[in-house]
Parts: structure tokens; C-alpha cells; sequence
């Protein structure tokens, strides 16, 4: 069951949030959506509309609730126990499919810096909650102890999965240089979740890599190499891990050094589903945190994959695309499934290889 309370200017998509929560196991059993001009304090919706999504959880025999925004310990509580079904919200949904995609130890260790940022953040609204378990005048409280006990054990392993995670920065860092020294131009693949990046660098490298049409196949950086046979030389590409609406901080934070990948390439691919029915939203994801990450203005090529999907030539393709895709900078458009348009990207490529080469 979904809940979802839409603000002034706000756009959650639903339907995505739906294709989170199914790519877990869970099967979504109905929606209830309550525009507002702010968030109830107490409850998050407004206590009608709690009512009325137990009515439906009811209806429906639900048994979950997961919610688009963070919710506070106190709004977990309440809803709870007027619905007596248990709260996750989009946040931990997300934390949730990393953790089952993570397969390096690289991978895991962010993950769980993740749920770590995510708990501190969830404990400190449970401040005043716990010292009101405390004594009397001048004491502290065993809440506010256990709080404190708490937030420090969470912090030291935060410091210690940091620590671990700046072993693989090094490295990456040792292999930066060395790639530089030896002249290669590295083209970083990205863009929003399973749009079919890797199969794109599959394609292009023949490296073994998973696949499978679900959000966050891959989470680890995978770099293989491709020769340019017009102008006889090797580049190296970097499959990324994808973007996503709305990406919890806690993910920002703690895949820093994968996401740095993209940061430290000479190229960044931009990879599209051509058949998406939200380029728009996803193109505004995209740019944002290609901001964040201090990549807006690096060379770009602008993929639009799953061209095989949607009958139509280039002519019909740029039209579908125009004016919903930000940035559209040297667009070409592919099957990275059936190869089709691959040599059109490769030209690309080789033409923004040779200008960064002069």
C-alpha cells in the first residue's frame, strides 16, 4: 500500500515508487495520494486520510505501508497504531534494493554507510522522545543516555566503514593517474536507472556484465576497453551506477567515490529510454546531480536507447525527444539490445577523442 502527500510544486512519481516496492518481492495492492500545502506534523496525511487508507489496507489485506517522503519517528508511530500496519518509506525501499544488488564489498560497505546516515537520521528525531524517560531535576535521563549510547556507536562504525571506503578511493585514485600517464581517455556511461547502460557498455566491450530489466542492476563502476578503429586508438569505458528522482543524501554521501568515477572521466555518456513517458523528470534528475557531482560541463554525448521498442526513423526520434531532455548534446540514437546506431555513437566518440587529443 502507497501514501503519498503531494506539496505545492512537488511531482513524486507513483508509478516509480510502485516499480521500487515490486522490485523487492512486494506485490502493490492500491495507492492513496493527498495534496496539501504542508505535512501534517502529527501524522504526515491528514488523520481522514489515514482512516481511509486503513479502510483500504483492509479491504485489500495489506500489510505494509511505504511512504514517498521520510517520515519522523513520531509520524512512523502514530500511523501505526492507527493502522496497525508497519511503515517503510521510499528511502529504505531504495537502501533495501542496494543492499540486494550489492555483490563487491566495495559495494557493501557503501550500502551499509547508507543505513547508517539513514538510522543517525532517524535516531536524532527521537531526541526528545527518549529524554522524556529521564529523571528528575539536574539528571540525565536513561533515555537520553541510551540515545547518546546509541548515536555514538552509530557514529564510530560510520567512521570506521569511511575509513574502508577511502581504501578504494586510493585506489581509484593510483588507477587515475596511472590512466592519464598512459593517455587513455576514460568515457563515463550514466544516466537514470535501467535506461540500459549496461548494455550499452556490454555491447561496446564484450565484458561480462549483469543484466536484468530492474532499477539498480548495477552498483558497482565496471570498466572495460573499446578500440576506435577510424583513429586507431583505445579508450577505456566505465559502466556507472544509475540516478534516480529524488536520491536520498545518505546514497550522495556514501557512493562518493563510485560516483566519482564520472567525475574523474575526460567524456560523459548520458544514456535516455527513448520510450520513457518522463524524460522530462528524469532529464531534470539527471542534471542535477551531474551538477552535484561537478560534471555539468565535461564533453557529453546524449544517448537515446531502445530505439528496437518504437517504430520510426531519426527524423521521428528527435521530434519525440525535443524540448523534454536537457542538454541534448550530441545526440545519437541506438539499440544498445540490437546493436543498431552503435556506429553512429562510435563516431561520435572518435570525433571527441580527437578534439580532446589536439
Amino acid at each position: 500500500m502507497l501514501l503519498s502527500v503531494i506539496k505545492h510544486g512537488e511531482q513524486p512519481d507513483i508509478e516509480e515508487l510502485s516499480g521500487l516496492v515490486e522490485a523487492l518481492g512486494y506485490m502493490v495492492v492500491g495507492s492513496i495520494v493527498q495534496r496539501r500545502r504542508s505535512f501534517v506534523p502529527s501524522t504526515y496525511a491528514g488523520k481522514g486520510k489515514i482512516k481511509e487508507l486503513k479502510k483500504l489496507a483492509e479491504k485489500e489485506d495489506a500489510s505494509l505501508i511505504v511512504t514517498y517522503h521520510n517520515l519522523s519517528p513520531s509520524q512512523i508511530r502514530n500511523i501505526e497504531r492507527i493502522t496497525g500496519l508497519k511503515i517503510r518509506d521510499r528511502t529504505e525501499i531504495i537502501l533495501d534494493i542496494f543492499a540486494e544488488r550489492a555483490r563487491t564489498k566495495e559495494a557493501k560497505i557503501q550500502v551499509e554507510l547508507a543505513r547508517c546516515y539513514h538510522h543517525l537520521s532517524r535516531l536524532r528525531g527521537k531526541g526528545k522522545e527518549l529524554s522524556r524517560l529521564g529523571g528528575g531535576i539536574g539528571t540525565r535521563g536513561p533515555g537520553e543516555t541510551l540515545l547518546e549510547t546509541e548515536s555514538r556507536a552509530i557514529r564510530r562504525r560510520i567512521h570506521s566503514l569511511k575509513r574502508e571506503i577511502e581504501k578504494y578511493a586510493n585506489r581509484r585514485c593510483l588507477f587515475t593517474k596511472s590512466r592519464k600517464k598512459s593517455g587513455l581517455v576514460t568515457v563515463a556511461v550514466t544516466g537514470y536507472t535501467n535506461v540500459g547502460k549496461s548494455t550499452l557498455v556490454k555491447r561496446l566491450t564484450g565484458e561480462e556484465i549483469f543484466i536484468k530489466n530492474i532499477p539498480f542492476a548495477t552498483l558497482d563502476a565496471r570498466t572495460g576497453r573499446v578500440f576506435l578503429r577510424n583513429i586507431n586508438k583505445k579508450v577505456l569505458i566505465t559502466d556507472t551506477v544509475g540516478f534516480i528522482k529524488d536520491i536520498p543524501h545518505e546514497l550522495i554521501a556514501s557512493f562518493k567515490t563510485t560516483l566519482q568515477e564520472i567525475a574523474n572521466s575526460d567524456i560523459v555518456t548520458v544514456v535516455y529510454d527513448i520510450t520513457s513517458s518522463n524524460l522530462e523528470t528524469e532529464s531534470e534528475a539527471v542534471e542535477k546531480i551531474l551538477k552535484e557531482i561537478g560534471v555539468s560541463d565535461k564533453p557529453r554525448v546524449t544517448v537515446f536507447n531502445k530505439t528496437d521498442l518504437i517504430e520510426g526513423d531519426e527524423e521521428i526520434f528527435r521530434l519525440m525527444v525535443a524540448g523534454r531532455v536537457k542538454n541534448p548534446e550530441n545526440p545519437v540514437f541506438i539499440s544498445a539490445k540490437t546493436g543498431k546506431g552503435i556506429d553512429s555513437f562510435l563516431q561520435k566518440l572518435e570525433g571527441m577523442v580527437t578534439m580532446l587529443s589536439l
